[in-house]
């Protein structure tokens, strides 16, 4: 090669060069300028007068007449309280003038925590209460009546506020209002539509339903659907006694593990670090988070009012072992108890699960497994152990704990130094293998009560992956397909230190997850998890009816069954 044709290629070079680095620079300041604008708009998304500016409460013909519905862009997060004092203060805005039962303010999920939601607001010149009744034109849906709560001393009130529940994706609803005094006569009545046809919702309009072969009736309420396992939107679905979806709210993630009540609100999980306050017209208004810590499948509430949440502590190389309180005052998160401390012996027995079905986010030793906590008076608690299939009884968890018993089988603690603490088991029967959802039934004798429980019976542990539940006489190893759960009564009596089974019968085979629920009448509420399958059954345990959702990916988390009465509805 000449030195004229070197000389060439090295002008080449050069350019390359030249063009390249320009290239990455110009790269550079794309992504540069892209992350600059990234945390914008996140600023943007938790700055009051953005959100003020770029959310309006507007009139949206499309829904019906006068019906206001709320204009926001997408990227805007519901559960913050930021944007909660946003949407209040220009509901404030048009609450300064005056609406009457003929011509109410009507918005539609004004919160955005009901899709299915209409919010209603005026004033009346005597003392009275509102009953509703939505209707379509499709046949195979039935209307739905209920009378409205107002709070007030009979159910009276000259100042009208409601979030109207029921309203059906797809459909033209019909509403009917009707006006009533204190002596339950009819003042005035007002008809209005509310068009939905293009709300699209992320659960089934209505679930297959199956007649069983009781002719009980079924109870009150609507079957709360509390975890869709879903790779897209998570939500929480409640459906009417004949599987119609009638009220859904979307959440940031995981699962909504159960809804709790207290002083006219109620209170249930948005991701895996975020409880929501939530009050009857649908607004957020608290959120109480988890710190470092994040929630796993339960909470209940204290004496004090404080919530006792299941939770994981990111910073240890554990999971699933450890109660938090929140203090819902201060929102103080403190640690209650870390059963690593008191388990210390066993855990060291245990092995890493390496397996690829895992809860998200996880990746620790998953040697106990809480999925379930029952608060007794005075800070004792019930929990449900599945690595370990085991029940357990802990004292004075806020001051001091105190283990007082295990219910499983001895040979699961078999060698162990906590081997003394397991009841003897009264009677011949099958013991319960990866159980979930814990009810607790007092009796008039001290130390003798119930404990009422979706028995899984699933035979493996991971963190134990030796131990052979066939020993057990318990077959199943698969979370999704086996023989047969049980719903399971123990009588326990902490004087004899014994458990039995009392109670029980079979429903469709879900290997993890799950759900029971005793209801007052005697009806029985049980969810088979993996199955998509839950079910009303009568108090001799025949089914009543039973309702099947499809999958969106793995399982329908827990189905429990709530009236809203005191909340929604008048009792």
């Amino acid at each position: 090669m000449g030195k004229r044709d070197w000389g060439l290629v090295k002008k080449i070079g050069l350019v390359v060069l030249f063009l390249l680095v320009i290239s990455g620079l110009s790269y550079g300041a794309v992504v540069f300028i892209r992350g600059l604008n990234e945390k914008i708009v996140e600023s943007q998304l938790n700055d009051e007068d953005w959100l003020s500016s770029n959310v309006r409460l507007v009139k949206n013909g499309s829904l019906g007449k006068n019906i206001y519905s709320v204009s926001k862009p997408d990227a805007v997060e519901v559960f913050d309280m930021v944007y909660q004092d946003v949407i209040q203060d220009k509901l404030d805005v048009l609450l300064e003038d005056e609406y009457s039962f003929d011509d109410p303010l009507m918005i539609y999920n004004l919160y955005g925590t009901n899709t299915l939601g209409l919010n209603l607001y005026f004033t009346t010149d005597q003392e009275s209460e509102v009953s509703y009744t939505i209707h379509v034109d499709d046949k195979d849906i039935k209307d739905f009546s209920r009378t409205l709560s107002n709070g007030e001393e009979g159910n009276l009130t000259k100042k009208h506020a409601y979030q109207l529940i029921g309203l059906i994706a797809g459909e033209k609803n019909n509403v009917t209002l009707t006006l009533k005094d204190k002596d339950g006569k009819t003042i005035d009545t007002k008809d209005f539509t509310v068009d939905l046809s293009d709300v699209v919702v992320n659960g089934e309009k209505k679930l297959k339903v199956t007649e069983g072969d009781s002719k009980e009736e079924l109870t009150n309420g609507l079957y709360t659907m509390l975890g869709n396992d879903s790779d897209g939107q998570d939500y929480l679905a409640l459906y009417d006694n004949d599987g119609i979806l009638r009220m859904e709210t979307e959440i940031i993630g995981y699962r909504a593990h159960r809804i709790l009540f207290r002083n006219g609100k109620m209170y249930y999980s948005v991701s895996q670090t975020r409880i929501a306050e939530v009050n009857p017209l649908g607004q957020v208004t608290e959120i109480y988070r988890t710190g470092h810590y994040y929630l796993h499948h339960d909470y209940v509430f204290d004496d004090d009012g404080n919530l006792i949440v299941l939770a994981n502590n990111t910073k240890k190389d554990t999971e699933e072992d450890c109660i938090i309180k929140i203090d819902l005052d201060t929102k103080a998160v403190t640690e209650v108890i870390d059963f690593e401390d008191m388990f210390h012996s066993y855990v060291e027995t245990c092995e890493l699960d390496d397996s690829n079905f895992r809860d998200e986010g996880e990746d620790g030793l998953d040697w106990l497994h809480l999925n379930s906590i029952v608060w007794l008076e005075g800070g004792d608690v019930l929990l449900s152990s599945r690595e370990t299939s085991s029940i357990l009884r802990v004292n004075n968890i806020e001051e001091d704990p105190e283990l007082v018993y295990i219910l499983s089988d001895k040979k699961i603690w078999e060698d162990t130094e906590f081997s003394k603490y397991v009841y003897d088991k009264k009677g011949d029967f099958k013991i319960q293998a990866g159980q979930h959802s814990l009810n607790y039934e007092g009796t008039s004798t001290d130390g003798v009560y119930y404990i009422t429980f979706f028995d899984n019976n699933y035979g493996k542990s991971n963190s134990q992956p030796d131990f052979d539940y066939s020993e057990l006489g318990i077959e199943n190893k698969k979370p999704f397909e086996g023989t047969e759960s049980y719903y399971y009564v123990y009588r326990v009596d902490e004087n004899q230190k014994t458990f039995e089974l009392v109670d029980s019968f079979s429903v469709p085979y879900s290997g993890i997850v799950s759900s029971v629920q005793p209801m007052s009448n005697g009806n029985v509420i049980v969810d088979s998890g993996t199955a998509g399958i839950f079910g009303e059954y009568d108090e001799d345990h025949h089914l009543i009816r039973q309702f099947k959702a499809k999958l969106n990916k793995y399982m329908v988390y827990r189905v429990f069954k709530y009236t809203f009465n005191d909340f929604w509805f008048e009792g």
